[in-house]
């Protein structure tokens, strides 16, 4: 009989009305409690080896709870596939507790099946749960490179060398060329800023494909901001409109002033700050900017008033003139135009925490302890 002390169950959908809901059912016992709680249609549908679907239903003395679907995923992992009625779901799970299973978030449940399939390679664990997640396709990619080459390959090898140094260099490398693989792993975060009337809103509402901001002639229309994710040639960035920032506007009354706030802080945390400029009144330019921040400098309304900058970004977000010239320069500022997707690279924070501890650390002993831990820690999704 095979040890049921870790058998697990998880939803792993929504709590949720919805039309399929899936339970995913792993460890030593798994098998053996679908044989008890499961009834096949058909002779030839019992079979619970890998790569099997099997269809009939879940029941618990004599009574049916569902019609479900059976995948068998593995050894000792199974996906049931119900209806989603949360009533249903809760049976199931119910049912499966009294057969010993233990209920686990699905966070827990991925966690158990990476281990199972992956030994002590946290990476390549890591990598399973984070690719599914990842913005892009290049983004899956420069995950899955790192499992087995890429930072699995680089870090084993820092193991077999003495001289902390050169570890603490490549490791400064690795965080350096990791701040832009994240942009096509989780996308970056821009920030579209500048005066009141520059024509903030009106560039969102294009980018967007749709009018989502409402737009006037009346400086300070926009009080909140609004957000999209919009899909740029290699990344998918998710673009803010905000509020015009006026220092006049900071003690105007307590709206103005929340506005104001909310809209600074979105710009100090961007990756990139599109400053928009009214190119009909170039002199009016937002003041404040924090100098280290990324930004790109923006001449709106060349419709009107033509080609204001002879360096700059002159656009039309009106008419659109300049914003695919506009997008190309966003991408070529973020470094991502040409990245190559075999580069060494972290993709959490947990790796990304211990390799800085890696930067700062003062002994021999230290780095090899932090290498183990990268390799093989313990994490939470």
């Amino acid at each position: 009989m095979k040890d049921r002390s870790f058998t697990f169950a998880a939803l792993m959908t929504a709590r949720t009305a919805a039309a399929i809901s899936s339970i995913q059912v792993a460890g030593g016992g798994a098998e053996e409690i679908l044989k008890i709680i499961f009834k096949p249609a058909g002779k030839n549908n019992s079979d619970f080896s890998a790569g099997k679907i099997l269809y009939g239903t879940i029941t618990d003395s004599q009574r049916i709870i569902d019609e479900v679907v059976i995948g068998c995923e593995g050894e000792n992992s199974f996906s049931i596939n119900c209806h989603g009625n949360p009533l249903i779901v809760e049976n199931i799970l119910a049912l499966l507790q009294k057969h010993n299973a233990q209920i686990v978030e699905p966070n827990e449940m991925m966690i158990f099946i990476g281990r199972e399939k992956f030994g002590d390679n946290a990476i390549a664990l890591e990598a399973e749960i984070a690719g599914a997640e990842a913005a892009t396709l290049d983004g899956a990619k420069i995950i899955a490179e790192q499992t087995k080459a890429g930072l699995y390959a680089l870090a084993n090898s820092w193991l077999k060398i003495g001289d902390i140094e050169a570890i603490k260099k490549q490791a400064k490398q690795v965080l350096a060329d990791s701040k832009i693989a994240n942009y096509f792993i989780n996308g970056a975060k821009i920030v579209i800023a500048g005066a009141p009337n520059s024509g903030k809103s009106t560039l969102f509402n294009y980018l967007c494909g749709r009018e989502k901001a409402l737009v006037s002639d009346i400086a300070g229309t926009t009080r909140d901001w609004l957000n999209a994710k919009i899909k740029l040639k290699k990344i998918v960035a998710e673009f803010f409109d905000t509020a015009g920032v006026d220092e006049n506007l900071i003690t105007k009354n307590t709206i103005d002033a929340q506005s104001q706030a909310l809209s600074r802080g979105l710009i100090e945390n961007a990756d990139l700050v599109l400053l928009v400029v009214d190119g009909v009144n170039p002199a009016i330019v937002m003041a404040g900017l924090t100098e280290s921040l990324e930004k790109l400098v923006v001449y709106n309304k060349c419709d009107l008033a033509g080609d204001v900058s002879i360096e700059g970004l002159n656009i039309s977000a009106k008419t659109g003139r300049g914003v695919r010239e506009l997008i190309a320069a966003i991408e070529l500022k973020l470094g991502v135009a040409d990245l190559d997707i075999k580069k060494t690279v972290c993709f959490t924070d947990r790796q990304r925490m211990i390799l800085e501890q890696v930067v700062s650390a003062d002994t021999k002993q230290q780095v090899e302890q932090l290498i183990t831990e990268l390799l093989k820690g313990d994490f939470r999704v």
